[in-house]
């Protein structure tokens, strides 16, 4: 049995500012979130054991606030991260080793949506409205090996955002 948590990065500051995409921060709203989703995680006591981190500024802002309940210094920030599709974040996921149990990935839409949409075993109600920023989603998925997950083998066991109130977590639809 393994654990994963998807993790839309926070807010950045928008396009139209001198930044490329690649280099926008984190804006005062995203810290905030980025802030939350660390204390969500801290009081529901989640740890990784491996993080997958985009090498996006913000995605890396957004990895910052977390590291205090990371589980590990293992943390890997790439550039293979950045902006790609669920099919390639499944790839990356299957490409880890067996030991690691609760792993976190970091990333970006429309890639990080599609994938979730894809791993639940039941179409997610939240996913009606997109991922919005700093989106936190929580998988069990029945494996013993990363390389055996598949697309629907994910059991949706937790979704926070900054926004929802707790009792407003969404369940899959039909459950």
């Amino acid at each position: 049995m393994k654990t994963l948590y998807l993790l839309r990065h926070a807010h950045a500051e928008a396009r139209p500012t001198a930044y490329a995409d690649f280099d926008r921060p984190l804006n005062d709203r995203g810290r905030e979130e980025a802030e939350a989703v660390a204390a969500y995680c801290q009081t529901k006591g989640l740890t990784f054991d491996f993080v997958m981190c985009s090498a996006a500024l913000r995605a890396q802002e957004t990895v910052e606030s977390l590291r205090s309940i990371v589980s590990t210094g293992d943390i890997e920030i790439s550039e293979k991260f950045y902006n790609i599709s669920e099919d390639l974040i499944l790839n990356h996921l299957k490409h880890l080793p067996h030991t690691r149990e609760n792993v976190l990935y970091i990333g970006h839409n429309p890639g990080l949506a599609f994938a979730i949409l894809r791993l639940a075993q039941s179409f997610p109600n939240f996913l009606r409205e997109g991922i919005a920023p700093a989106t936190l989603v929580g998988f069990q998925v029945s494996i013993d090996n990363w390389k055996d997950l598949e697309w629907g083998g994910g059991e949706l066991i937790d979704v926070f955002h900054p926004a929802l109130v707790p009792t407003e977590s969404p369940a899959p639809e039909g459950s």
